[in-house]
């Protein structure tokens, strides 16, 4: 997350200054603070580790990649000139987390032509285009690679 905020931070000021990224790191640095202490609330989750870190760049370019793809398909629909076929799809997700089902939920969302409409314990409801984007999207790649980051024991009430 801290080397997230400092890349958003390069990004948005456009400057590879040490003086811009010295601020840049030290802002990240108190905002990752502010997120781990403020808005975790005590969380349980396990401090990411270089692996776990290395697996979350990895769905991030996935995402971005599948991004790229829908959108193609949405502009190959749009221009071929065929009527879509709209359908709402119904699957249950194996993520328990209820953060991870939020990753899922707006992943999906985020490629072009679907949209997550509702998460009702564990099933996600999900209007697509065209039934060809809605093709495979109860086995998605993505909730494989989610379930590799989720920990084992998120999900699970206290007793």
């Amino acid at each position: 997350m801290l080397l997230l905020f400092f890349l958003i931070w390069i990004l948005l000021s456009g400057s590879l200054s040490a003086g811009n990224c010295l601020l840049g790191a030290v802002l990240s640095l108190a905002l990752y603070i502010f997120f781990r202490r403020i808005m975790d609330g005590g969380s349980s989750r396990r401090p990411l580790s270089l692996r776990r870190a290395w697996k979350s760049l990895r769905y991030l370019v996935f995402l971005f990649m599948e991004m790229l793809k829908a959108g193609i398909a949405v502009m190959k629909l749009i221009f071929s000139r065929e009527e879509p076929d709209p359908l709402l799809v119904r699957f249950r997700t194996p993520l328990n987390d209820p953060a991870s089902r939020t990753i899922l939920s707006n992943s999906i969302t985020l490629t072009a032509g679907t949209i997550t409409v509702e998460d009702r314990d564990g099933r996600l409801y999900v209007h697509a285009l065209d039934r060809s984007l809605a093709d495979g999207i109860e086995s998605t790649e993505f909730q494989r690679r989610l379930l590799e980051l989720t920990p084992p024991d998120s999900g699970r009430q206290a007793p």
